[in-house]
């Protein structure tokens, strides 16, 4: 089985040439673009152990997620995915490379988001204007490799 977190983003701000400048400004190469038939898949499977994908999310329902941050649902036009290799033995890199990518696009494009593990755990909730909610059901922002993603952001816990 696969690991996957999913970025559900409720507008469409973030674009294909938005997530590549921010990959590369973190100095990994996006030479390896795919062009799939409702977005991007970029292979960094060899760089840093993960392939991104941004994809469009299709039409209602298959865009609703039914969250527990909030009442009421929560309808997505945008995915961004990320799947883990898992050979790629520098968990702490990798982890931190992807978490510093979604904190800062969902802080740059100031749209509400949720992000979501495979397993259908929500994370976290990026609230636009707002701050960053945090799930800590399962300990996963205690763990000391992610605090420093966290740190001097407007975060509070759920």
């Amino acid at each position: 089985m696969a690991i996957e977190y999913t970025l559900l983003l409720k507008d469409k701000r973030l674009s294909k040439d938005v997530l590549i400048k921010k990959i590369e400004s973190l100095s990994f190469s996006c030479s390896k673009v795919e062009q799939l038939a409702k977005g991007i898949c970029i292979n960094l499977n060899e760089e840093i152990g993960f392939s991104a994908f941004l994809l469009d999310a299709g039409n209602y329902p298959y865009n609703l997620w039914e969250t527990t941050f909030f009442a009421g649902d929560f309808i997505f036009e945008r995915t961004l995915n990320f799947r883990m290799v898992m050979e790629y033995l520098n968990f702490e890199k990798r982890y931190n490379v992807m978490l510093r990518i979604l904190f800062d696009l969902a802080t740059e494009l100031n749209e509400d988001a949720i992000l979501v593990s495979n397993w259908d755990t929500e994370l976290c909730l990026f609230r636009k204007n707002k701050s960053i909610v945090l799930n800590n059901e399962t300990g996963v922002w205690s763990n000391d490799c992610f605090k420093n993603i966290i740190v001097n952001r407007d975060v509070y816990y759920k």
